[in-house]
């Protein structure tokens, strides 16, 4: 008996010893359960609002929401995150599938220098490839400004292994679509269009990403995302400009609807049939799809000259050891209309929240109340999708076996590799 209670007695110290050690280093033990389930060691994001989760709060900018109704879905019920849905961004959930468990990748504009070896948000609202893209509103931080931060970030985690954990890491990025809506097709406001054909324009900007990109890489990126641009011709705020003959009200002279988020929605593209939504042709570039298709063939240029980039990369001249995905925003928008029934939508040419025709002329306005059942509509405001809509394009990308979803191979793999 008395051996019995000795056996007991050493049990109890070893529990108790183990107890100590993880209060002790708690921090660190629920890291490396976390890297765990992980199937990476970090992400790393780029981007404009689509996956901008907080990094222009701050600053002098209307390309912000940090405010109801943005974020009304959030899943922890806190205060507005600054991010342009209604819930979770495209990003959060593939950082989710990636086993990435809450808190999210934090904005860097909000990070701690502890969360600088997980991964960080660089994303900015109005953000494009270009610096002077979405200067009409206000302050953001463009895609060479992002990488910039992040080349920051790289001097303050500890070498020891830094190396090889960066080469392990996913890098998100997607950019382009405010090079388009914040810039080349605002005449009044940027000169682009007078200096550039679409294909010129193209070129001029996949040269600068190209640049961007290679910078990363030699910062120790390996693993990239490369997101298209989808058919931006078809979000509310394009179709509220096309009048009932299918004309573009810029086209016509009359001034268009003054935005308060003139922003960017890759991924999106959207069959427009029903509800006023399906107009005639005119002479606006608005045609039979009612959609604007002068700018959807601006950015059919640009996505087959981004595709094409993916491809040079990839086979490793410049960036030996670099694999690059690229995910057809296009493709994506096109299955998410076509089975719009299917996946539980029953809207999918207005936002949810907004104003004006489509709810497209004005984002959503402080405290507005946005529709009831945020899962029937494919758009959350003018130019966002819905958490819904993040959800499906999410998984997608992350497992698809098609190379139309995402080339050459889906991020899981992408992952694994």
């Amino acid at each position: 008996m008395g051996n019995y209670h000795h056996l007991l007695l050493r049990r109890w110290i070893l529990v108790m010893v183990v107890a100590v050690a993880l209060h002790a280093h708690g921090g660190l033990l629920a890291v490396q359960a976390a890297a765990q389930k992980q199937l990476v060691p970090c992400m790393y994001i780029f981007g404009d609002s689509l996956v901008d989760n907080g990094n222009n709060n701050n600053i002098l900018s209307l390309a912000r929401a940090n405010y109801r109704p943005y974020g009304v879905d959030f899943p922890d019920g806190a205060a507005p995150p600054g991010r342009f849905t209604n819930g979770r961004t495209m990003v959060d959930l593939l950082a989710g599938l990636l086993g990435f468990q809450p808190p999210f990748i934090p904005a860097y504009a909000m990070a701690q220098p502890s969360d600088y070896a997980r991964g960080l948000n660089f994303a900015s609202g109005a953000a494009g490839v270009r610096p002077e893209t979405g200067n009409n509103l206000g302050g953001h931080y463009p895609l060479s400004e992002q990488v910039s931060h992040f080349r920051s970030v790289v001097g303050q985690i500890p070498p020891a292994g830094r190396e090889k954990r960066l080469g392990r890491c996913i890098y998100y990025v997607g950019m382009g679509s405010n090079d388009y809506l914040n810039n080349y097709f605002m005449p009044d406001y940027y000169n682009t269009a007078q200096a550039y054909d679409p294909a010129a324009y193209a070129a001029a900007l996949l040269q600068e990403y190209e640049l961007q990109l290679t910078a990363l890489y030699a910062l120790g990126a390996r693993k990239f995302v490369v997101a298209g641009v989808g058919q931006i011709g078809c979000i509310p705020y394009e179709l509220a400009r096309i009048d009932d003959d299918g004309d573009d009200d810029q086209g016509r002279g009359r001034p268009p609807p003054t935005s308060g988020i003139g922003l960017s929605i890759p991924g999106i593209t959207v069959s427009i049939g029903g509800s006023g939504g399906n107009r005639s042709t005119a002479n606006g570039g608005a045609k039979k799809s009612g959609c604007n298709d002068k700018i959807n063939s601006a950015i059919a240029i640009y996505n087959k000259g981004l595709l094409a980039m993916v491809k040079r990369l990839n086979r490793g001249q410049q960036t030996p050891g670099a694999n690059l995905v690229f995910l057809n925003a296009v493709n994506s928008g096109k299955d998410l209309a076509a089975n719009a029934a299917a996946y539980g939508f029953t809207v999918l040419d207005r936002g949810c929240c907004g104003v004006g025709r489509n709810n497209g002329q004005i984002t959503c306005l402080p405290m507005q109340r946005p529709c009831d059942d945020r899962t029937k509509y494919i758009f959350w405001d003018a130019f966002h999708p819905t958490e819904a809509a993040n959800r499906i394009i999410a998984n997608k990308v992350f497992s698809s076996s098609s190379t139309s979803d995402a080339y050459p191979i889906n991020v899981s793999r992408l992952a694994a590799i």
